[in-house]
């Protein structure tokens, strides 16, 4: 479908296993709140090294007169020990895919994508992604990725991190958009990401080689920024911003002298990160996109439930009366707790180790619309869901999650669906890596309920197809 836009590499320096514990404590969460930390920490965050920096910008060869229009997602890890909800088993990142693949043409479905891996242990989830859908002969749409990989390197000190912010720029021909840049309106949105990370023994120390191809993150944030028409090309900036670490109890369990379990943390991670796109034009009369204030939560690690978020903008002219929302950024981020819960005190958790397993991670959007009877003009509303979470048995933090929007108003000529909810099934067992006391291979099991929960078969990934055409 992608057709690679000719632009040279370029090297230079830029930019649980756990056990279980016989006192695992009820837990008080923070009280939910707007808040700047992930933007302030990027701010103020010095970058590690990266190298072997390359990059590659692909576009799809034809223009659409229609677009699914990604809203986001939801991964959460369901296997449990003892407990349902707080014996669950969070992991690293090591592979985390939630994107949608456009059509090739009319008469193809577009793909819902998902991917997310465990490092050395087994689990399964059923991962969820959002999505509406817009359709009209006014409408010009180019989507496309842009492929970054590089290798990271920690830092060596008494708290180890790599800080891996890059910036990058997304640069649309307007020809190949077929856009009039005296009549029509421009935008840029995220389609969705493929994140594969890999470590390899060859780059580490001697004394330090590879524990898995996992990461422990403690900052997370993709971001469509600024966009400008330069000459004959519509340009975005791209900043992603990837810090791990670390955790309080050096990716382990220490118990003195029963337990001294550490987990290394890898010196250098091999990235390759796709980050999808979509460019949208259309006239003005047809066509106007708004770009919103980032929606912010913080809660305690350990809420798992989402803390949802109504987002409500007017059209900016009467004759746009439907709508929908894209996201221009997303992220994560964790901090230090409010108070270290009294179990981790006494087990001498180092806070200031950054990194945490995780076990959910949502940012999703539902749109709708209604009419202000006052002005006549559509209000475009918008429910907001976000969680970051992780069970008891991870030491306590302070976790934010943040949106960047856009709401998008169209004419009534342009047919606009509802938003929809696509469902994947993922399902990994552990390798011989794993901890014989947590080793777990259900997902090949055949009995038919093991079928309905876990699958049936073992897939690291799952392509979900979306309806040829909208449903209202």
């Amino acid at each position: 479908m992608f057709t690679p836009l000719t632009i040279k590499n370029i090297d230079k320096q830029h930019r649980w296993s756990f056990r279980i514990i016989g006192f695992l404590m009820a837990l008080i969460p923070l009280g939910t709140q707007a808040s700047p930390f992930i933007d302030e920490m990027i701010a103020t965050s010095q970058p590690t090294p990266i190298n072997n920096y390359a990059r590659q910008q692909n576009l799809s060869s034809n223009i659409r007169n229609n677009l699914y229009i990604w809203q986001g997602f939801e991964h959460e890890w369901q296997r449990f020990v003892v407990l349902r909800n707080g014996g669950r088993v969070p992991h690293r990142i090591s592979k985390l895919h939630n994107y949608i693949q456009q059509p090739e043409d009319s008469s193809s479905p577009a793909t819902f994508n998902f991917a997310q891996g465990t490092g050395v242990d087994g689990n399964y989830m059923n991962p969820k992604g959002n999505y509406s859908f817009i359709d009209s002969e006014s409408i010009n749409s180019l989507s496309g990725d842009l492929l970054l990989q590089w290798t990271d390197e920690i830092t060596n000190s008494d708290t180890p991190v790599a800080n891996n912010k890059i910036h990058d720029v997304i640069s649309i021909p307007l020809d190949a958009l077929q856009a009039n840049i005296n009549n029509d309106t421009l935008t840029m949105i995220l389609q969705g990401i493929q994140l594969d990370l890999s470590c390899n023994d060859d780059l580490q120390p001697k004394s330090n080689p590879c524990n898995s191809n996992g990461m422990w993150p403690y900052i997370f944030n993709i971001a469509i920024n600024q966009c400008e028409v330069i000459e004959d090309h519509y340009n975005c900036d791209l900043d992603v911003d990837i810090y791990r670490a670390w955790t309080p109890n050096k990716g382990g369990f220490q118990l003195p002298p029963l337990f001294e379990e550490i987990k290394p943390l890898n010196h250098r991670l091999d990235y390759t990160l796709r980050v999808h796109f979509s460019a949208i034009s259309a006239p003005q009369s047809v066509f106007s996109p708004q770009t919103n204030d980032d929606i912010f939560t913080s809660s305690d690690i350990h809420q798992r439930r989402n803390k949802t978020t109504t987002l409500e903008t007017h059209s900016p002219n009467a004759n746009l009366n439907q709508s929908t929302h894209a996201i221009r950024s997303f992220g994560f981020g964790l901090s230090a707790p409010g108070l270290l819960e009294q179990h981790w005190q006494v087990l001498g958790s180092d806070i200031s180790q950054q990194g945490r397993y995780i076990g959910k991670l949502s940012n999703q959007i539902r749109s709708y619309s209604q009419t202000d009877q006052r002005s006549q003009k559509t209000v475009s509303q918008a429910s907001i869901s976000q969680s970051l979470w992780a069970p008891i048995t991870v030491v306590n933090a302070t976790s934010h999650v943040s949106m960047g929007t856009r709401s998008l108003f169209f004419a009534d000529n342009v047919a606009v669906s509802d938003t929809q909810t696509a469902k994947g099934k993922l399902c990994i067992n552990s390798t011989e890596q794993a901890p014989a006391f947590s080793r777990w291979s259900m997902c090949n099991y055949r009995g038919w309920l093991a079928r309905i929960i876990y699958g049936g078969e073992q897939q690291l990934s799952h392509s979900a197809n979306l309806p040829l055409q909208h449903q209202d």
